[in-house]
C-alpha cells in the first residue's frame, strides 16, 4: 500500500472529494498524508511588477489561501487519525510545483481532483491533473 500520499488542494469542494480519498487510502494501508497548496502564477508577471506594492498584496493573499486550504487537511486528517505533513509551494505553475513537492517529500502516489473541463474551457485553461499525468513518473489516482 501507499505510505505517503500527496493531495494537492486549491480550497475548493472537488479538492475536499480528493483528500477524502487521499485520507481513506491512507487510513486503509496505514499511510501518511502530504497536503500541499501551490498559488499558481501571479497575474502581475506580464506587468513585470513583481516585488512592487500589487505583487507583494497578491503574494499575501495566495499564502493566506494556501494556508487556509491547508489549516482544512490539517483538521481533517486529524479527525480520520491520519498523520499529516502540509507544504506551502512558491508560486508557480502547479502542476510544476505539485510534481517538486511528491518528489522531494517521497510520495508514492498523488490523489487530485479533476475539475472536468471539457471543450474550448479544457483548451484554454489547460488541466494541471493532466500536466500532472503527462510530466510525473509518480502514480496518480484522479478523484471525480
Amino acid at each position: 500500500m501507499y505510505k505517503r500520499i500527496l493531495v494537492p488542494v486549491d480550497g475548493t469542494e472537488r479538492g475536499a472529494a480528493a483528500l477524502g480519498s487521499a485520507l481513506g487510502l491512507a487510513k486503509l494501508g496505514g499511510g501518511a498524508i502530504v497536503g500541499v497548496h501551490v498559488a499558481g502564477e501571479s497575474p502581475l508577471l506580464a506587468t513585470g511588477d513583481i516585488g512592487g506594492p500589487f505583487y507583494d498584496a497578491w503574494r499575501a493573499e495566495a499564502d493566506r489561501q494556501g494556508r487556509d486550504a491547508l489549516d482544512y487537511v490539517v483538521r481533517r486528517a486529524t479527525e480520520a487519525g491520519v498523520p499529516c505533513e502540509t507544504v506551502l509551494a512558491p508560486p508557480g505553475p502547479p502542476w510544476e510545483g505539485i510534481i517538486a513537492t511528491a518528489r522531494a517529500r517521497s510520495c508514492d502516489v498523488i490523489v487530485m481532483a479533476s475539475h472536468g473541463r471539457h471543450g474550448m474551457a479544457a483548451r484554454l485553461l489547460g488541466s494541471e491533473t493532466q500536466r500532472v499525468l503527462i510530466h510525473c513518473d509518480i502514480p496518480v489516482l484522479v478523484v471525480r
